[in-house]
């Protein structure tokens, strides 16, 4: 999956909301390790459903909206622990929700999927 990056559990979604990243501390601390950026997320419910962040400075993205790279490597972590199907609620601090859907097999092969919304904008009208 790239880079490597750290997978940080916390208790609850709330616990994720509150969280305000030093995003100069965070990236000083993962150049110093090599990494790509910290996925923090939530408990899983019984049900697989959780809420992450993903912050990756050092590459310019201090919180990315969604990222699967990550979910992956987080629904592969899980399914050790027989958590095989997870539904990860992204983007929240961000004002911008996004839910990526992630299955790990028992080989660990991960499928992704998601929900998408394209917005376009219309052209300026010009004024004669």
């Amino acid at each position: 999956m790239g880079r490597e990056r750290i997978l940080i559990p916390v208790p609850t979604r709330a616990a994720l909301a509150a969280l305000r990243p030093d995003i100069e501390r965070l990236k000083a601390i993962r150049d110093l390790l090599g990494l790509l950026g910290a996925y923090v997320h939530s408990q899983p419910s019984p049900e697989g459903m959780l809420g992450a962040r993903m912050s990756a400075p050092s590459i310019g993205v201090p919180e990315d909206l969604a990222n699967a790279d990550s979910t992956a490597c987080l629904a592969a972590h899980l399914a050790g622990r027989g958590i095989h199907r997870i539904t990860v609620g992204t983007g929240d601090a961000l004002g911008s929700p996004a839910t990526i859907v992630a299955a790990a097999g028992a080989d660990l092969r991960v499928r992704l999927g998601g929900t998408a919304r394209i917005v376009t904008r219309q052209p300026a009208h010009r004024l004669s």
